[in-house]
């Protein structure tokens, strides 16, 4: 009997949150391997139409969750989804697989969804295959440094999915065979009183429209050290036009840098066309924010650091040593180009 390969999501306008077709890709993956159907669980205040326009581009079957999505930067939404859940539901559905994606509030809910399904719990899947007669997944520990394959062993597994892991597929990709996908169910839940309430919500001074436009990003991490460094950064940054200051997560946590600047999974995705990257180690929610530019330079001590893994020109040195003699060096090359008399 064939089982379901669920995906929830959260959706508070007419349009989807841009991770809806990732996880349809690796739902599609799934399914190949394992034969299951497709399930989509949307969450919020969506429209019955926008649900249809859903199950119309994916041919899955959809069910449409009403409830409160409004405080998007915490779990609480996925909290009380799982609060809310009707066990029936579950129970009807017989998932094997619940997709969630991989950020900030999925963290909190995905191992929760696990026990209460009984079920096992894998985060940031980056990808899915078959090995030894059965599904295998694969994510990165340790910064990128060493990669996992697992095999879950229950009955039910949460996958959360690791943003750019998955190629989205064009929508109207077929239908399948099973006539009674496209179905529409609406549940609307008892109201849920979490245990606790956002009180408010405080916009940074700074954005990331610097990022947006920049032809060149010059991102400072971990391995900066000390926060004097992030001058040689600016420095460097000086050399290009439209440039812009950028940084991974640790530099942003120590309130180095503000977090409108922080690039990743957590930050902003940038497709700038060069990307020199200044002490970053490589780990797999940074790369996910900048892997699309256009040509990537990394700067780092350890020969072996995962950023080298996606970059194009990979520089094994000290950043404080190597950037004022790029400095040095680039200004004494400017100065020996010859000037073009005007009066000539």
């Amino acid at each position: 009997m064939s089982r379901d390969i669920v995906i929830i999501t959260e959706q508070t306008e007419e349009k989807p949150v841009p991770h809806l077709h990732e996880l349809a890709a690796a739902a599609s993956v799934l399914r190949t391997h394992s034969g299951h159907r497709i399930t989509l669980v949307i969450a919020g205040q969506a429209s019955e139409e926008a649900a249809r326009t859903l199950s119309g581009q994916y041919n899955f079957n959809t069910i449409l969750i009403r409830q409160d999505m409004t405080h998007q930067d915490t779990a609480l939404p996925f909290e009380i989804l799982l609060r809310t859940l009707p066990a029936a539901l579950l129970q009807h559905l017989d998932p094997a697989y619940i997709l969630l994606p991989h950020n900030t509030q999925t963290l909190d809910a995905a191992p929760a969804l696990a026990v209460k399904c009984r079920g096992a719990c894998v985060t940031g899947v980056e990808k899915i295959f078959y090995q030894n007669n059965t599904i295998c997944f694969h994510r990165s520990l340790f910064s990128d440094r060493i990669t996992a394959t697992i095999r879950p062993s229950a009955d039910t597994t949460v996958l959360t999915i690791a943003a750019g892991a998955f190629k989205p597929e064009p929508e109207s990709a077929g239908a399948p065979e099973n006539p009674a996908f496209g179905k529409i169910s609406v549940i609307e839940p008892e109201p849920y009183n979490p245990f606790y309430h956002q009180i408010s919500l405080t916009d940074q001074a700074d954005d990331t429209a610097a990022l947006d436009q920049a032809d060149v990003i010059v991102s400072a991490g971990n391995g900066i050290r000390e926060q004097e460094n992030l001058d040689l950064i600016f420095d460097l940054a000086k050399l290009f036009p439209k440039s812009a200051v950028a940084g991974s997560r640790p530099v942003c946590d120590r309130k180095w840098l503000q977090y409108a600047r922080q690039v990743g999974v957590t930050g902003a995705t940038v497709r700038p066309k060069l990307y020199i990257a200044c002490g970053i180690s490589g780990a797999s929610q940074h790369i996910t924010g900048m892997q699309d530019a256009r040509f990537i330079v990394s700067i780092n001590t350890d020969p072996h650091a995962a950023i080298f893994n996606v970059s194009d020109v990979c520089i094994v040195e000290d950043l404080t040593t190597f950037i004022p003699r790029f400095i040095t060096t680039w200004h004494e090359k400017i100065s020996d180009i010859p000037r073009h008399n005007k009066s000539s």
